[in-house]
């Protein structure tokens, strides 16, 4: 029996083994294996320059936007000079529009994109649960927009899972004390009002978005959340993860850090961060007031974690156990302590250094499981890559 008399059955359960690559080779044997797995093919697209987003909108039928389900898309400057003169909102809006059956969205963006033609697409995504947006560029001479983020998170009516990469924040939701440096978007003021946020297109406004699960920063500033405070019914976040950023002023920046965890809500379980919090002192507010009770502060109780995520690239070992200490209402039951760049290091000196550090954690998580009374903790992993991990069974 040959391949095309094979069942189609058959036919769709060799292509799920096939990479990719092979996958689109098998498609252009016969047009009867390109309508077969079309929708395999279509199913996970990549499109990496603005070239290429251009020639994707006028090339690629329609239709096959129904069987896109993950779409990861990047703006950078192609080789095509004519092609980077063009604005890529038109095109981006162009391929969202079939895509009925998306499930998860990321946006690489090395230019802003024009809210009022994109947010009433991303209004039609009704089954998008994932969604990633950040900067290609430089935050200092193309960044993409706080307001232009939350507005189009905010129209997905479905997000679960959201992710902030490198997003700037915006001189409307910032005070005029914000220290020297820090970029911040100063023409973003046309972006309109949304339905559900009004005019209040700031970072912290995502706690209010009744479906989000769960949120990420990475290398997004926060000082200016320092005093933040949301008012009113806030979403069910499950896990809150913040990297910290470049631009970072040590104290405020720690602070804003431990009112995010004050502010995401009691259904948090998980907690990831790379910024420590703990033993610093008062410091003026660098944030707007907005979110705050009206001529009071109000502070939340810290949420009751089950899993609490160290990333010890960032946080120092000297700013552990103050940021435990802060920390002990919690009832913490599961902590682990990673560092990234030495579980991913090979070279024989970043691996003796990779010990040596392991040596000085495994020593200060010692010294307090000792000291501290923690009923609630159960397990603590620390991992700093091969022959040097341990994991203590409480």
């Amino acid at each position: 029996m040959t391949w095309n008399h094979l069942p189609t059955e058959l036919h769709l359960a060799v292509a799920r083994f096939l990479p990719p690559r092979d996958t689109r080779a098998l498609s252009r044997t016969s047009r009867t294996s390109y309508s077969l797995l079309a929708p395999q093919i279509f199913s996970d697209v990549t499109i990496s320059s603005r070239s290429a987003l251009r020639s994707f909108a006028m090339h690629v039928p329609a239709r096959y936007g129904a069987h896109i389900r993950r779409l990861s898309v990047c703006t950078k400057p192609g080789e095509n000079p004519v092609a980077q003169e063009v604005d890529c909102t038109e095109d981006l809006a162009t391929i969202l529009a079939t895509c009925s059956r998306l499930r998860s969205l990321s946006l690489s963006l090395a230019a802003s994109l024009d809210s009022s033609k994109i947010t009433p697409v991303f209004a039609t995504l009704a089954t998008v649960e994932k969604f990633e947006i950040g900067c290609w560029g430089q935050e200092e001479t193309a960044p993409v927009s706080e307001r232009v983020a939350v507005s189009l998170a905010a129209s997905l009516s479905s997000l679960t899972h959201l992710t902030l990469s490198r997003v700037t924040r915006s001189a409307l939701h910032v005070d005029n004390c914000s220290p020297p440096g820090v970029p911040l978007v100063l023409n973003d003021h046309d972006v309109p009002s949304h339905p559900i946020l009004g005019g209040e297109l700031c970072i912290p406004s995502l706690l209010k978005l009744p479906t989000l699960k769960s949120l990420e920063l990475r290398d997004v500033w926060i000082d200016c959340d320092e005093n933040m405070c949301v008012q009113g019914k806030v979403a069910q976040l499950e896990r809150v993860s913040i990297s910290g950023s470049m631009y970072r002023d040590g104290q405020v920046e720690n602070k804003a850090c431990l009112a995010w965890l004050r502010a995401c809500g009691p259904a948090l379980r998980s907690f990831k961060t790379g910024i420590p919090f703990g033993g610093f002192q008062p410091s003026t507010c660098l944030g707007k007031d907005w979110m705050a009770a009206e001529h009071e502060s109000i502070i939340s109780p810290l949420p009751t974690l089950t899993n609490f995520h160290v990333d010890a690239e960032r946080v120092a070992l000297d700013d552990l156990l103050p940021m435990l200490n802060v920390l002990s209402a919690c009832e913490i039951k599961r902590m682990t302590i990673v560092n990234a760049a030495m579980c991913a290091a090979q070279d024989t000196f970043t691996r003796e250094c990779a010990s040596d550090e392991f040596e000085d954690w495994q020593d200060a998580i010692e010294q307090f499981l000792t000291s501290n009374q923690w009923d609630s903790l159960k397990s603590v992993e620390l991992d700093f890559g091969e022959g040097a991990q341990r994991v203590w069974s409480l």
